[in-house]
């Protein structure tokens, strides 16, 4: 294999963890997972190299299998840098007899001077500069102890030179490759921010709809009560109903997105009957039938319970709503219990949703009930959502609806590892 080739394949080795983690955080932004991926695709990429690349081409290892190294020392990994220090040592070592204490001089350098621009907050300005200048100079001198094919002094004096050029070109053209990449995540990010914006105004603006019908129907009611007091017990239930519309709307809308989740050992079949007792009167007086298929006794999970009591009442009020003018409504509930997993289905035999409602359905303030806040269904899927779990609806139009809740099980006794406070 040439160098070109042993060049080629080494690059792609380098650059595909890189690749991967641009992409993973491209739909990513948290910091602490980002550390996380960062070290991965540092010390995958510096596997690749180690263990599938050429290692009868000393010069094509050598361009390439410090550039882990430093991107560990740009981006401030500590623990990365002195795990690829020694990495480092001992391959060279081992593969082409570099003395080991040639190889621990070399690091200790890279490592000193790191950390003295780490702590002069100036890694960013001139580690780059300072390590490609030592690292210059230590394969200057590791070709000339090296026996090279070339008798020619000049020769090889030139051949030297031709690789210290690729080698210094290579890792600036990777780098700034690199540095581009960064850029494209940045600008993804800001993108994503100027979104969230947007639907953030949005959402604002419906608000502000949504609270402004009511408070003017309140207003034209005790406009009208000025002038004709007697009819004080015929709009006050009005005026009250309103409010409370206000208040459901203003009370949801401050839940969204910051939701605190209290986690207890719940049996989720208690908490189901607890609801069935609940909603027994409305689906009485709507004249519901309903089916439990229930075969579990007991079902332990670490959840919220009045949270989740919040959600399950709101999908069986959504099935009571979607009945069937001409049908009598059924709604079906059935706990599946999976090994990993619980599943609690609702399905009703309502008119069902289109495909575009379908679509919209999770999205903040959209409803297509005329008295609907739309913040229901949003901040359901949160709920869950908190609870590392899945909110998943199914429809047709005119054909029912399904919904499936999928949370993480536990047994009786025993915590999950993940949960939050």
């Amino acid at each position: 294999m040439s160098i070109f080739e042993s060049l080629t394949v080494n690059l792609i080795f380098l650059l595909f963890p890189f690749l991967v983690y641009g992409i993973y955080m491209g739909y990513h932004n948290h910091v602490k997972e980002e550390k996380v991926v960062l070290d991965l695709a540092i010390f995958t990429s510096m596997f690749l190299m180690i263990r599938y690349a050429n290692r009868e081409n000393f010069i094509a290892n050598v361009i390439f299998i410090n550039f882990p190294l430093l991107i560990s020392f740009l981006k401030k990994r500590n623990i990365s840098a002195m795990i690829l220090s020694a990495v480092t040592i001992y391959y060279y070592y081992v593969v082409f007899n570099i003395p080991l204490l040639y190889g621990i001089v070399e690091y200790g350098i890279y490592l000193l001077i790191y950390f003295y621009l780490l702590k002069k907050k100036k890694v960013e300005e001139y580690l780059f500069d300072c390590f490609i200048s030592i690292k210059a100079f230590s394969i200057t001198f590791t070709l000339y102890i090296k026996e090279i094919s070339l008798s020619l002094t000049l020769e090889r004096n030139a051949y030297i030179l031709f690789i210290i050029i690729l080698f210094i070109i290579t890792m600036t053209s990777i780098l700034l490759l690199i540095k581009e990449g960064e850029k494209i995540i940045e600008k993804n990010k800001i993108l994503k921010e100027l979104q969230k914006e947007k639907e953030l105004k949005l959402a604002l603006f419906k608000l502000t709809h949504e609270i402004k019908n009511p408070l003017a129907v309140c207003k034209g009611y005790l406009e009208m009560l000025e002038h004709n007091k007697e009819n004080v017990e015929k709009y006050l239930p009005i005026i009250t109903d309103e409010i409370n519309r206000t208040l459901i709307v203003i009370n949801s809308f401050s839940d969204y997105g910051k939701l605190k989740i209290e986690r207890e050992e719940v049996d989720i079949v208690m908490l189901i009957e607890d609801i069935k007792d609940t909603l027994d009167p409305i689906f009485k007086k709507n004249k519901v039938k309903t089916k439990y298929d229930i075969k579990e006794e007991e079902i332990y999970i670490e959840l919220d319970y009045d949270r989740m009591k919040q959600v399950l009442i709101n999908i069986y009020k959504n099935a009571i709503e979607a009945k069937k003018e001409e049908e009598n409504l059924t709604i079906k509930t059935t706990i599946k219990k999976l090994p990993t997993t619980v599943e609690i289905i609702i399905e009703d035999n309502g008119v069902g949703m289109a495909e575009e409602t379908l679509e919209k359905i999770s999205k903040i303030f959209y409803t297509t009930k005329s008295n609907g806040t739309g913040l229901g269904v949003a901040l359901s899927k949160e709920i869950i959502e908190q609870h590392q779990g899945k909110l998943n609806y199914e429809s047709k139009l005119g054909s029912g609806t399904k919904v499936t809740i999928t949370l993480p099980v536990k047994e009786k006794g025993q915590s999950l590892n993940n949960s939050n406070s």
